[in-house]
């Protein structure tokens, strides 16, 4: 016996089917969310359990404090790191300047590191405007003549001296010059010594122009030249479980262990990393070239970053060698007299 079709029933089965299909829906994307949660807590401890974030902040860091005259990274304060589902990772670095004796946080390097390392992106931010002015320096002589190149006008140096002299001697600051010859580390170190000032950053020598070609650039009619370069700042020794480090300032006492510190870190990020997450994350360019020349000729450098008591900063004047002086950031008075 057939029964009759009616649109009432109709509805209940069309009502039916689709409630049917709506709780079908609901499982899948119930499932596809649980799947999803499972997936990230299992790439989450994978990421925390092989200790990558951890490493890619120290290299970051090392970044920071060899190509950011006068700026270091920080590597005991915590990092804010994570993975994302397409496997990409997102690291907040400080930024940190000294004045003085004070340490300061003035930004952060806001990184992006995918899968390839290609498509990486840095972004860097400043608390104040102030902070992102960054200190450079030119070379004694032309790498590939050997020719002496002419100092900057004393009007520009006096310019800055001015500056110091026109504060109160109650402030410390910070202070960048070139040299008008290289110097082995210690023979700098030595010289800055006999004045109450701390080295935050010296610029190297490491074949720039000569065993390659980076970015380089002349000002002043073509008499004074600067390239791209790495800079000899404090040493970090890290653990192979990022734990803990050794840290090592600019001193004449700790000035081989220094280098020796540099070097290691130089060779393990050649040996363990790809070029193109040296270039394109950590900014780190001609790294391995760098490294085979400071390796086969030495550390030379040609300037410094030093930050100290004004009054002490304005006792460099006397120092026929320093030229292309930059004065930095001010602060009250800070300083520790011993």
């Amino acid at each position: 016996m057939m029964t009759e079709w009616t649109k009432d029933k109709e509805k209940r089965i069309l009502w039916k089917y689709r409630f049917s299909l709506t709780m079908r829906i609901i499982r899948v994307v119930l499932i596809l969310l649980f799947l999803f949660g499972v997936y990230m807590v299992l790439i989450s401890i994978g990421y925390s359990f092989t200790k990558l974030g951890d490493k890619n902040s120290f290299h970051l860091n090392l970044a920071i404090d060899w190509t950011q005259p006068g700026l270091h990274g920080e590597y005991g304060r915590p990092i804010n790191t994570e993975i994302t589902p397409f496997l990409s990772q997102k690291l907040t670095i400080p930024i940190s300047q000294t004045i003085g004796k004070e340490e300061e946080v003035i930004g952060e390097w806001d990184v992006t590191k995918r899968m390839l390392p290609i498509f990486s992106s840095k972004e860097r931010t400043y608390f104040q405007s102030s902070d992102n002015k960054q200190f450079g320096f030119i070379l004694p002589e032309d790498p590939l003549t050997g020719k002496k190149l002419r100092s900057v006008t004393n009007m520009a140096d006096q310019q800055q001296w001015q500056k110091l002299e026109m504060v109160h001697e109650g402030t410390v600051a910070n202070l960048a010059f070139s040299t008008s010859q290289y110097y082995k580390p210690e023979e700098l170190i030595k010289k800055l010594e006999t004045y109450d000032l701390d080295i935050q950053w010296m610029p190297l020598y490491a074949g720039e122009l000569k065993a390659f070609e980076p970015s380089w650039g002349r000002t002043g009619g073509g008499e004074h030249l600067s390239v791209d370069t790495l800079g000899l700042s404090r040493a970090v020794d890290m653990d192979e479980d990022y734990n803990s480090w050794a840290e090592w300032l600019l001193s004449s006492k700790s000035i081989d262990e220094n280098q020796k510190v540099m070097l290691k870190n130089m060779k393990n990020l050649i040996d363990n990393e790809s070029k193109t997450y040296l270039q394109n994350v950590l900014g780190l360019w001609y790294l391995e070239d760098r490294y085979t020349y400071l390796k086969e000729n030495g550390f030379l450098v040609y300037g410094a970053v030093v930050t100290g008591p004004v009054k002490e900063l304005l006792k460099l004047k006397e120092e026929q060698d320093f030229r292309n002086i930059q004065v930095g950031n001010f602060e009250y008075w800070n300083w520790v007299t011993e």
